[in-house]
């Protein structure tokens, strides 16, 4: 399952049953969180949403400089690309935590607990046939974008938004690094 799984790009426009998409949040909130706080909070964009949450998306982009252009007719044309994008994909997922102590040792903690949240819905939804994208962007860390959601940036993490749906293509598997190349042991005192 763990190597099975795939980031998936193109989606069918068919709609993950609701009932469906609770029962793999249920499960996956088995993530490890220290002090059983289950930090992770989720947001559904479907349907309608979707288009003015990625309008919300596409304003910070240009507030932030990803999208660089001041050509109106291109802006146009890229607000109606992104537009596609987002409303060709059946549900959007954000995913945020309440903040603690303001990026200390405590929000670290719900971080990592809300990303092994994300891990483990991706996992489960693959084993059901749904596929998923997790995408985390500057736009994550946009005062204006997360007012504008109705969420507070003094109170509010933003840790990632998920694409979800039924895959329309699946991707081929990508090469990984050797899992030695990554590994350091230590035996002696001397470190």
């Amino acid at each position: 399952m763990v190597r099975g799984r795939r980031t998936i790009l193109d989606y069918k426009p068919q709609k993950i049953d609701k009932s469906l998409l609770v029962e793999l949040f249920d499960h996956a909130a088995y993530a490890p969180n220290h002090h059983m706080k289950e930090p992770w909070k989720i947001r559904v964009y479907e349907e309608d949403a979707r288009s003015s949450f990625g309008e919300k998306i596409v304003d910070s982009y240009i507030r932030l400089g990803l999208l660089k252009t001041s050509d109106e007719q291109k802006l146009a044309k890229a607000r109606q690309s992104y537009d596609q994008f987002f409303t060709s994909i059946p549900h959007h997922l954000l995913f945020y935590m309440e903040k603690e102590d303001d990026g200390g040792y405590l929000d670290d903690e719900n971080f990592a607990a809300v990303c092994a949240f994300i891990q483990n819905f991706q996992l489960l939804a693959w084993e059901k046939g749904i596929g998923t994208m997790w995408t985390a962007k500057e736009t994550l860390r946009d005062d204006v974008f997360i007012n504008e959601i109705g969420l507070s940036p003094e109170k509010h993490k933003l840790v990632a938004v998920v694409q979800v749906g039924y895959p329309n293509k699946i991707p081929k598997p990508k090469k990984r690094t050797p899992l030695g190349d990554h590994i350091g042991w230590f035996r002696s005192k001397e470190i």
